[in-house]
């Protein structure tokens, strides 16, 4: 048993030996060849691949011996680390979707206001009289399209003159004009529809006015059923062609307090 252990020991430093001799016979083979080349025997080319070919076998054969000494002794190869796997980058920004909602209450404010505009059969104040007519209120800032059976077919809120500049009483259509200015040039109007005269300029129903000099509308929607204008009686632009549409000159217009 201990035979066979020495023996094994010994294995090692006979490849040892075994190496040795066997880098001296390649280191002797290159200074010959070299010897060759210089004194003209072999072409210069054939000496560099003979010296190159030498010391890669040379070194294929020490890597070869360290190997086998290195498993004799107990110890493994090292090998070569393993190849670190680079990080997966974060999405750019400039690649984020994002989705935005529209400002909660617009759309509800949008949809609530058609509906008012839209409103049918709205209790309508009694004494108006009967048939076809318009029927406006001062102090509501509402109109009512009442029908020649005297059924109030369209029903919407108004901005009506701030300044007193229409009375009570009963009217009737006098103009149409689908096209208009107000009376100092400043805004422009679609649906006039004239039932009387002020101080300065006709009065009557159209759509919310747009400042020419600006392209923006002289108020919003959602300011109708206030008292803005001057004179006039500003509508959404929806209900200013329904009213249009419903009355021909001389449909009977009752203003009321």
């Amino acid at each position: 048993m201990r035979h066979a252990v020495s023996r094994e020991r010994q294995r090692p430093r006979t490849r040892l030996r075994r190496w040795r001799l066997l880098a001296a016979s390649g280191s002797a083979l290159v200074v010959a060849v070299a010897l060759l080349g210089a004194a003209g025997v072999l072409p210069l080319g054939n000496v560099r691949m003979v010296a190159s070919a030498g010391d890669s076998v040379l070194v294929d054969r020490s890597r070869q011996i360290a190997d086998r000494s290195q498993r004799a002794g107990g110890e493994q190869p090292t090998s070569r680390p393993a190849a670190t796997a680079r990080p997966t980058a974060a999405p750019s920004p400039s690649h984020t979707t994002a989705t935005k909602q529209a400002p909660a209450g617009v759309a509800d404010a949008t949809v609530a206001l058609d509906a008012v505009s839209a409103t049918v059969g709205d209790k309508m104040p009694a004494g108006t009289g009967d048939g076809k007519r318009i029927v406006y209120s001062l102090s509501a800032n509402r109109v009512w399209l009442v029908g020649a059976d005297d059924t109030v077919g369209r029903s919407y809120l108004v901005s009506g003159t701030k300044f007193g500049q229409v009375s009570p009483g009963s009217y009737q259509v006098l103009r149409k004009r689908r096209h208009t200015t107000s009376y100092d040039g400043a805004d422009r109007m679609q649906y006039m529809v004239t039932f009387t005269h002020g101080r300065n300029a006709a009065i009557g129903f159209h759509d919310i006015p747009i400042v020419i000099s600006t392209g923006r509308a002289i108020q919003t929607r959602l300011q109708l059923g206030q008292s803005l204008s001057d004179g006039c009686v500003r509508q959404d632009p929806a209900d200013a062609k329904a009213l249009w549409e419903f009355a021909p000159v001389g449909t009977k217009v009752v203003v009321l307090r």
